[in-house]
């Protein structure tokens, strides 16, 4: 005969909070998929291409042979003399 009885030490019982954090990521999965698929509607950018047309190569390569301004290149001197302060300064 025993004296005493097994405590039970699991239950069948679903944890409410365990049920409610699966429900929200099965939820921002339907979401997130659905804002993948273009199902949501986009609301400030009506008729806008999501995408901007690719640029030629040649346009590219050309913008790049272009001389700077002379605003842009002083700017660039500029940033240039202040990153060697800051690592002379280091």
């Amino acid at each position: 005969m025993t004296l005493y009885q097994k405590i039970p030490t699991t239950s069948s019982r679903i944890d409410p909070m365990m049920l409610v954090a699966a429900a929200g990521i099965v939820l921002l999965s339907v979401v997130a998929t659905a804002a993948i698929v273009r199902w949501l509607p986009d609301g400030g950018r009506a008729g806008a291409s999501p995408v901007s047309p690719p640029v030629p190569a040649t346009a590219a390569s050309s913008a790049a042979s272009l001389p700077a301004a002379p605003a842009v290149r002083k700017v660039r001197e500029q940033n240039s003399q202040a990153r060697a302060t800051q690592f002379a300064s280091a």
